[in-house]
């Protein structure tokens, strides 16, 4: 990043799970959101950002906000992931730029 920003953004960053679903898929979303607010000052034009969310995925609000900041949105999960595991990931693929911000 020295004189520059970043081309990629990837959030592996995972809260202390409570046992309560909604408790800690909010947990996860907030973290989420973090990584995107950050991804978004400091990515390059066409950047890129992955973060992982598990259980149901990104909420629509982080998915809408992603969409009007990125090209293509899309959860991926990974092939070296177990079948039954609920980890999943969210992939935002061309970041708009300071256009994006300022709509």
């Amino acid at each position: 990043m020295i004189g520059g920003g970043a081309d990629v953004v990837m959030s592996d960053m995972a809260a202390n799970t409570t046992g309560h679903r909604k408790t800690d898929q909010l947990r996860i979303i907030g973290l989420v959101e973090s990584a995107a607010a950050f991804a978004c000052e400091i990515l390059n034009p066409g950047g890129t950002f992955l973060a992982k969310v598990f259980q149901s995925g990104a909420e629509a609000d982080l998915l809408a906000q992603l969409k009007r900041d990125f090209a293509t949105v899309k959860h991926v999960k990974p092939a070296a992931s177990r079948q039954d595991s609920s980890e999943r990931y969210v992939l935002a693929l061309g970041f708009r730029g300071d256009n994006a911000r300022s709509a």
